[in-house]
């Protein structure tokens, strides 16, 4: 090749990378500029629990590696699922599966795709019902726990291989005698967390709402009525307990409010809570 064709070639390929590696070098930057703002978007909202709480290397790796380090941390240490506040004062969980971003999901969002997902819940709830419905008005406190007054677990013997319809005569059995099942907020109770156990501590005492009867699958849903009418009279004193306990317990803050009650009357009309 002679030598001018050969320059021209050569300055041709390296005019041509150039203005490639330029081009990209402007892509990186618009790409840096625009990870840094992200970044700085997602600083996540203050922890519920005490710092103190979470000492160690993992505060330090928050989402690094597209992993949820302090979960795992905190996992390993035996201790709960850490809580995030937003600013309006809502609960998140902070989560990554390893594959995706490391991401912020609001508590009751999480808890009930949870109660969707539930193929047992959802043989004992009505289809127009969700989780969300469930967790309505629950409380944003880490320490409340969204209790079933009759346990998902306990009544499923009951719906073992019912089609739709005599599943909704089951619910519909239960509901005209004023007793609510499956996800319906109407069988919910949010409970402290010793309360919670508390309770479930009871049902054992009092031997009802076990978790290990028999299945009825194969038997005709006329049959069953006899077993549902057992399990309402224990739902029904499940109910009786579950008032007991919080009847119990009163938190700092609603003792302050009975006390400002009783010494300022008049400050009951304008407080609804």
């Amino acid at each position: 090749m002679p030598i001018a064709r050969a320059f021209k070639e050569t300055a041709k390929y390296v005019f041509k990378n150039g203005k490639r590696t330029i081009t990209n070098g402007a892509k990186n930057g618009a790409n840096g500029a625009a990870k840094k703002a992200a970044k700085k978007a997602a600083k996540p909202p203050p922890r519920v629990l005490k710092k103190a709480d979470y000492e160690g290397n993992s505060l330090n790796k928050f989402g690094y590696n597209k992993r949820d380090w302090v979960t795992l941390s905190d996992q390993s240490a035996g201790k709960q699922k850490p809580f995030f506040r937003d600013e309006a004062g809502e609960l998140h969980f902070h989560q990554s599966n390893g594959k995706t971003e490391s991401q912020f999901i609001h508590r009751d969002t999480k808890l009930a795709n949870n109660l969707d997902r539930s193929e047992k819940g959802r043989q004992q709830t009505k289809p127009d019902v969700r989780g969300k419905d469930f967790l309505k008005d629950a409380p944003q406190d880490p320490d409340i726990h969204a209790h079933h007054i009759a346990p998902i677990k306990s009544l499923q013997f009951l719906f073992d291989g019912l089609n739709e319809a005599d599943r909704l005569k089951l619910i519909n059995h239960f509901e005209r005698r004023g007793v609510y099942i499956g996800n319906d907020p109407r069988n919910a109770a949010f409970l402290k967390k010793p309360i919670h156990t508390s309770v479930h501590e009871s049902y054992v005492k009092k031997a009802i709402l076990k978790y290990n009867h028999a299945s009825l699958e194969g038997m005709p849903l006329k049959d069953r009525f006899k077993f549902a009418n057992v399990i309402l009279q224990e739902i029904k004193e499940a109910k009786k307990i579950v008032d007991r306990e919080t009847e119990v317990w009163i938190s700092p803050d609603q003792l302050n409010k009975a006390i400002q009650r009783q010494n300022q009357p008049e400050l009951a009309l304008y407080d609804r809570s």
